[in-house]
């Protein structure tokens, strides 16, 4: 992405510069094409120049996030994962505290990962539900909640349940894009990841069945290191996405394995209730 990106600022440059050359231009109208030229060049080009292609490559990096058949495996019995203790999840009273669309969109992610697991554990998912329909309505994004809600086909093949759960990530990811909120999409994700590794790094995590604990968070590095370039290329026109990227940029070292995370489970919390400050 990084090098496509610099190939559309060395365009947007080259347009601007003819402009700029025109001598049917008045001096005032040379030097203010000048200076958006020197933006280009320099990244701080206004993003909705850019809006179309950030938007292509950031949904294309979203699609390559690796997908787990763990949920499969779970929902057919073939691994038991369980978690005892469920105190760890965001109390549904936060949302009432938070201010800003980058807090409530990673507050959604969040949300999102505690959902999923309650239903995978069979747990009521009521209030979790109810919080996430005001949050997404509070960024008017509230069809995230009724694709979340979908159900799988009954009964599903491996292939078809795999199927099912990538096609539900990109509907999410291509509505957000097609509703100009990509930022959204990316806070929300780095909410989710930090969530995820909470689950990882609790005690009562309980896992039975052909996936060793130690590989469990293999796709959690994957797609941290996606995240990682994704935040990288926008903060430039996203600068809430720069603070999402250092705070959770510490969660590699911290989820290499279960046992790792449970190590800092204090330090995850830590990154995960700092998302929301």
């Amino acid at each position: 992405m990084e090098k496509r990106m610099m190939s559309l600022l060395v365009a947007a440059a080259f347009m601007f510069s003819l402009t700029a050359c025109s001598g049917a231009k008045k001096q005032g109208e040379e030097t203010a094409a000048q200076a958006e030229e020197a933006a280009v060049i320099a990244g701080s080009v206004p993003k909705s120049l850019l809006a179309e292609e950030v938007k292509t490559e950031t949904v294309q990096l979203l699609r390559d996030l690796p997908d787990s058949d763990i949920p499969y495996r779970m929902a057919t019995g073939e691994v038991k994962m369980g978690v005892g203790d469920l105190s760890y999840m965001l109390p549904v009273s936060k949302a009432s505290e938070l201010t800003t669309p980058a807090q409530k969109a990673r507050a959604i992610g969040i949300y999102f990962a505690d959902y999923n697991i309650l239903k995978a554990l069979g747990q009521p998912t009521a209030d979790v539900e109810g919080v996430l329909a005001k949050l997404t309505s509070g960024l008017n994004i509230t069809y995230l909640l009724n694709i979340l809600q979908q159900e799988p086909p009954a009964p599903s093949s491996h292939d078809e349940y795999a199927k099912f759960l990538e096609e539900r990530e990109d509907r999410i990811i291509e509505a957000l894009a097609a509703d100009d909120k990509v930022d959204i999409q990316i806070e929300l994700l780095g909410g989710l990841t930090a969530e995820l590794a909470l689950v990882y790094a609790n005690p009562s995590l309980v896992v039975q069945g052909d996936v060793a604990t130690a590989g469990l968070t293999d796709n959690q590095l994957k797609r941290l290191d996606i995240l990682g370039q994704i935040t990288a290329d926008l903060a430039a026109y996203y600068p809430d996405l720069a603070q999402l990227a250092d705070i959770i940029s510490p969660l590699k070292d911290k989820v290499a394995s279960v046992k790792a995370a449970r190590n800092a489970n204090a330090e995850i919390t830590g990154i995960r209730d700092a998302l929301l400050k």
